[in-house]
Order: structure tokens, then sequence, then C-alpha cells
């Protein structure tokens, strides 16, 4: 009986960690939409308990064809993600919260020449898929924010849609491990 009951734990062990290993450890991950407003490329690191914390970088240059005016914003998104296995296969569903950090400047007439920084809290709710024995996977994922500050001027022109509200969004994504 102690036999079987030690090839059992072991058995549960292994199938437990089979599960979990595919997971990597580190990936280098491209979004398209998501965290990052319309791309980012991020790197995320699993802390081994299936939490994946992320950082990441996207720049878009916009221009006003009447005015030739221009203005950059940086993104930056930070997470913490959990990623949990319902069947113990390659499917994962996310749960987690972070932030989509912005950093514009520029000479647009919303702007004004003014360099403003963005802290906006965001939420994911995703899916992941891990295809056994390979070293990309997939993922799509719903990640709204809050919009803390409006990227427009008191008048409330050009990007009013992303100040002091709830903006539904989402990203589709590709990774790579490293």
């Amino acid at each position: 009986m102690k036999k079987l009951i030690i090839v059992m734990i072991l058995a549960l062990a292994y199938h437990a960690s089979a599960g979990q290993a595919l997971v990597p450890k580190q990936a280098i991950t491209i979004e398209i939409g998501g965290k990052g407003l319309l791309y980012n490329i991020r790197y995320e690191h699993n802390t081994g308990n299936n939490v994946i914390i992320s950082a990441g970088f996207s720049f878009v240059h916009l221009s006003e064809k009447q005015t030739d005016n221009a203005s950059t914003v940086l993104s930056f998104p930070l997470s913490v993600s959990y990623l949990y296995n319902f069947t113990n296969t390659q499917h994962y569903s996310e749960i987690g919260i972070g932030t989509t950090n912005l950093l514009t400047t520029g000479d647009l007439t919303e702007y004004g020449g003014i360099t403003d920084f963005f802290i906006n809290p965001t939420l994911i709710v995703g899916y992941r898929f891990y295809p056994t024995d390979k070293k990309w996977s997939l993922k799509a994922s719903f990640t709204p924010f809050y919009g803390t500050k409006s990227l427009s001027n008191n008048e409330g022109t050009a990007f009013k849609p992303f100040g002091k509200q709830l903006q539904p969004w989402g990203g589709f994504g590709f990774s790579y491990e490293l």
C-alpha cells in the first residue's frame, strides 16, 4: 500500500510539473494592441509559480496634415499576471493588473510643446497557448484601461476618448522563449 501511495504521489508531482514546464522562464513578446495601445515589444519573466512580470515599450509618432505639427507618444506598459492551467494542457487563462504609462511630447496644439506623463491602470484577462516542445506561444487578451488624463487641450479636441474614462481594449501577441 505504501508503494502504491508513493507511486501515485510521484506520478501526480510529475504530471503537475509537466504542465507548468510549458510556461517559459523568460520570453520576448510582440503584441498588437494590448497594454501598449497600438503595439508593444515586451520582456516577460516567469517567477516560477506561473506569475508573469512584464515590462515593455512602444513608440508612436502622430502628425496633423493641416498644420504639419507633430507629437511623439512613448508607451511603457508594466504588468503582473497569473497564468492558470485548468486542464493541465497547453491552454492557459491569464488574469492580471498593470499600468500603461505614456510619455507625450511635441508641438501639436493639444500639447503646446509640453512633455507630459500619464499612468493609466490596466486589467488583463486573456488566453495563452503554449505548444508542447516549442519555443513560441500565442496570446489574446482583453486589456481595458482607465485613461487618467485626456490627451487633449481644454477645448476637448483630438484624443479626448482616452481621458478620464474606462477604455475597452485588447490585443494579440506572439512570444518567443529566451
